[in-house]
């Protein structure tokens, strides 16, 4: 879970960078680069501090996280699977045709 939200807010960190649209309104708000960064240090303290408030939330959030990661990893190797025996060849196909000596004397 601390992966996705460094994810985001390293996101965010990007985007503040950006240029701003300069068709924008003059009444639009306008947050500086240094006033993001002090909200989103406080909000990624605050969040840090979330499972010690919340352990019930954080063990059924891990949970579920498991939970997806099975299911992800299941789908994956049944479409590997399903890709895997879709081959149209036949044994006929991938047999390889009799030469007889002529041809081996040929390539000597």
């Amino acid at each position: 879970m601390m992966f996705l939200l460094r994810a985001v807010f390293w996101l965010c960190v990007v985007i503040l960078f950006l240029p701003a649209n300069p068709d924008r309104p003059a009444d639009a708000p306008s947050v500086t680069v240094l006033e993001a960064f002090m909200a989103a240090r406080a909000t990624v303290a605050d969040l840090a501090q979330f499972c010690d408030r919340n352990p019930d939330v954080c063990a059924t959030g891990g949970a579920v996280v498991d939970v997806m990661v099975d299911k992800a990893s299941y789908g994956l190797e049944q479409i590997r699977r399903h890709l895997d025996d879709e081959g149209t060849l036949t044994e006929e196909d991938v047999e390889v045709p009799w030469q007889g000596a002529e041809a081996v004397a040929a390539v000597e």
